[in-house]
């Protein structure tokens, strides 16, 4: 049934579209619906008019059943419709609604029919022309209240009006077969008018749904785009063709500080205080665009913000210009990200001092103004002797602080026009213009520069609960001096720094030519050390420890190159090397898995115990304690025949820390022992805090013993030594009087040419392998 009635071919060309169809149906049903009451009621009088007709000549039974029957069908219909009408409009929605009426409407017809076929008087034409005027005015009334949907017209029409043609076909007389074919006629007139009307009524609704359709559409889209401008996240402006703001959103009031009633009819030509923005806004309006970008002072609120505006002329449809439009942007954030880029490109984040590309720029600058005036300028390179100790020690966020530190000093150096920067890690460099045009006034002046940045930075750092003493190395290089550019200018300068190290540290040296050939041999030696290691051309000498009576008691293990054609490199020359390159921590590990392959090889009783230097680089490793273990553990010794020679340096400047993992060390079992006792910083504070075993006396007092004041020295040691219950080891013992003097002040070990020169690995063998003897 729902094939019949669910749809509806388009009617003259007006086509129904997919979306609105379950709209315009449930319309229709609406119809339908509405005002049901009436037609019902007409019908219901229809059918009593009928009855009272029919009266004389039917059965009164007959007439009252079908009575009782129209008003059945009607109640149900209109109880069905006062229920329909209380439903929400989803549940109108639903198509069984449809059905339910078009099944009333067909029990109608249905009942209507019967009485065209049972009530039909066969003898009386009077009463038989009352029954079809009756039966055609309630099928002409159907057409009117039921053709919003054809397909239940039909189910009413043809029920009602078909039994009587077929009636009237079954008297056959040529009256009647006429009737009939008239009835017929009839019934094709009210289908197609009906039809008709349906149609009609369908577009009515068509039309009627479609507006609806499109100004909800339209409210919908004005509602998004009035969203969309009030939501930009730019800001919008509106003005008519004189200038007069007509509105503007909400982000556009955020930018500018102010509120809408102070913006609204705001004259952009004439009231505003930028005249480059007014120039905007009238090339807008009469070319049809404008452009604006720079620092806005607001009306409103009096900030000064980075704008950048875009003023487009809106045209009508003749093509004038009726109306402007602008884009507001404020590039705040912009230039905060252009600020921020530009601070993680030329500065430093830790220290916010430049950085070396800006440094560069800079020098490259003031290089170039010296050479074409008659002023000079000096470039100060200045290093941190020991710095990665304090890190390594202490920790990176120490090593951090006092970086910060020392940027602040040298900020608070600078003079008018002076430059402090900071290259890596512990480099910095500070660029001085504006000294005297001659040559040595200029080289004083600059000198006397460089030593207050020395004797500044040299300093005591407050850090936390203690005072830390960092001291500068700085190579200065003055300009103009031939230099080819800004680069050589600084190599100069950091030349002239590890000359200064190379003589001590913490002072000032100037770059001289000459510099330059030994900072190549250094390079060379370095690139040879490192080779060295590698192809492991280095080896351990021995220097044999005897007691009194001249019986070795232990050794002491001293690192010796001999290079491939440079013969004999001088300790003394190749360990700061390695200090300063960084080598010194696999030189340390070399040495020690040496030692104790050597103590592997001479058992306990040949060779009791073996020594070795450890640098204080290599012991402020994180993992110096693992690594001793690892060695002792992997050669199989005892721990105690391994005996570890600190300098006073490394336990000055971080007590605290090295006695910690000095405690560690003899956790693990090894001996501890401090190398030229005397000639540092030495205390009995500090020494009675360490878990020492041994002290040696440095050979400069060994060899001056005939002075007094180190002949008191010396006793002064052992006096100490035995206070504290240590062993004592004089090193440099070369005369017979020197062991006297040490022997009748208690001295009980000694190491020295009197007794044996460094010994490589096979002549120790043999030394210990024959009688030992008083020399």
């Amino acid at each position: 049934m729902s094939g019949s009635f669910g749809r509806f071919k388009p009617w003259r060309g007006w086509p129904i579209s997919r979306e609105i169809l379950p709209v315009v149906r449930r319309e229709q049903v609406k119809m339908l619906h509405a005002g049901l009451w009436q037609p019902v009621l007409a019908s219901v009088a229809c059918a009593l008019l009928l009855v009272l007709s029919l009266w004389p000549v039917v059965p009164h039974m007959w007439l009252l059943s079908w009575l009782a029957s129209v008003l059945l069908v009607s109640s149900v219909r209109l109880g069905l419709a006062a229920y329909y009408q209380r439903q929400s409009d989803a549940v109108q929605a639903r198509t069984g609604w449809l059905i339910g009426f078009s099944l009333g409407v067909l029990a109608a017809g249905v009942t209507w029919g019967a009485a065209g076929f049972w009530l039909f008087p066969a003898n009386d034409h009077e009463h038989q022309a009352a029954l079809a005027i009756i039966l055609a005015g309630v099928s002409a009334g159907a057409v009117t209240t039921l053709s919003s949907l054809w397909g239940v017209s039909v189910l009413f029409l043809v029920p009602t009006m078909a039994p009587l043609m077929l009636r009237y076909l079954q008297v056959g007389t040529p009256v009647a077969l006429l009737l009939a074919l008239l009835m017929a006629l009839f019934l094709g007139l009210t289908l197609v008018a009906s039809r008709r009307f349906g149609h009609l009524i369908a577009d009515n609704i068509r039309l009627r749904v479609e507006g609806d359709e499109r100004e909800r559409a339209l409210r919908e889209n004005r509602s998004r785009y009035r969203s969309i401008f009030h939501s930009a996240p730019l800001g919008i402006l509106h003005f008519d063709q004189d200038g007069k703001v007509l509105d503007c959103n909400d982000k556009f009031l955020d930018i500018v500080g102010g509120r809408r009633g102070g913006v609204i009819g705001l004259d952009l030509c004439r009231d505003l205080a930028d005249d480059k923005v007014m120039n905007a806004v009238s090339c807008a309006l009469r070319d049809g665009n404008g452009y604006y970008e720079g620092d806005y002072v607001s009306l409103h609120s009096g900030r000064l913000i980075p704008l950048r505006g875009f003023f487009n002329g809106i045209r009508g449809s003749s093509g004038e210009i009726t109306s402007g439009v602008a884009v507001i942007e404020d590039f705040t954030e912009r230039k905060r990200a252009e600020q921020t880029i530009h601070q993680q490109a030329y500065y430093d984040p830790l220290t916010n001092l430049p950085n070396r590309r800006l440094l560069l720029g800079r020098l490259a600058a003031a290089y170039q103004a010296c050479q074409q005036g008659s002023e000079r300028g000096v470039v100060l390179f200045i290093d941190l002797d020991r710095f990665k100790a304090v890190n390594d020690t202490l920790g990176h966020a120490m090593g951090d602080r006092l970086l910060r530190d020392v940027a602040q000093r040298l900020t608070g150096l600078l003079r008018q026009g002076d430059v402090a920067a900071r290259l890596s890690g512990d480099e910095f460099v500070v660029l001085v213009t504006g000294l005297p045009s001659c040559a040595d006034r200029a080289n004083q002046v600059a000198m006397a520069l460089a030593r207050r940045f020395l004797n500044a930075l040299s300093a005591p750092y407050e850090m936390a609960d203690r005072a830390l003493r960092v001291t500068p190395s700085i190579g200065m290089a003055l300009f103009p001096d031939g230099s080819q550019d800004a680069d050589d200018l600084l190599k100069h300068a950091d030349t002239a720094m590890y000359q200064a190290k190379t003589q001590g540290r913490s002072r000032v040296c100037c770059y001289q030519p000459s510099m330059q050939i030994e900072v190549e041999r250094r390079l060379a030696l370095e690139s040879d050390l490192r080779r060295a290691i590698e192809q492991n051309r280095l080896s351990l000498h021995y220097q044999p420890q005897v007691d009194a009576g001249g019986a070795i008691v232990g050794a002491e293990a001293l690192l010796r190159w001999e290079h491939e054609t440079r013969g004999g490199v001088s300790p003394s020359e190749f360990i700061p090397l390695a200090e300063e390159s960084g080598l010194i921590i696999e030189l340390g590990e070399w040495v020690l898995h040496e030692a104790c392959r050597c103590l592997q090889r001479f058992g306990a009783d040949r060779l009791p115990r073996l020594s070795i230097n450890v640098s204080p680089r290599h012991f402020s490793e994180p993992d110096f304690v693992a690594c001793i273990e690892r060695a002792v553990s992997g050669a199989r010794i005892a721990p105690e025949r391994l005996v570890l020679e600190l300098t006073e340096g490394v336990l000055i400047d971080h007590l605290q820390d090295a006695v910690n993992k000095m405690r560690e060390l003899k956790r693990i079992g090894v001996g501890l022992a401090i190398d030229d006792f005397g000639v540092g910083y030495s205390s009995l504070s500090y020494l009675r805090r360490l878990p020492l075993d041994e002290l040696k006396i440095d050979r400069s007092f060994v060899q001056d013993l005939d002075d007094a004041n180190d002949a008191a020295i010396v006793q002064t040691i052992i006096a100490i030594s035995q206070h504290l219950a240590l062993d004592v080891v004089a090193e440099g013992v070369e005369t017979e009087d020197q062991l006297a003097f040490l022997v009748a002040n208690g001295c009980s070990r000694f190491q020295g040419f009197y007794f044996h020169r460094p010994l490589s690995s096979s002549a120790l063998g043999r030394v210990l392998s024959a009688p030992q003897y008083h020399p």
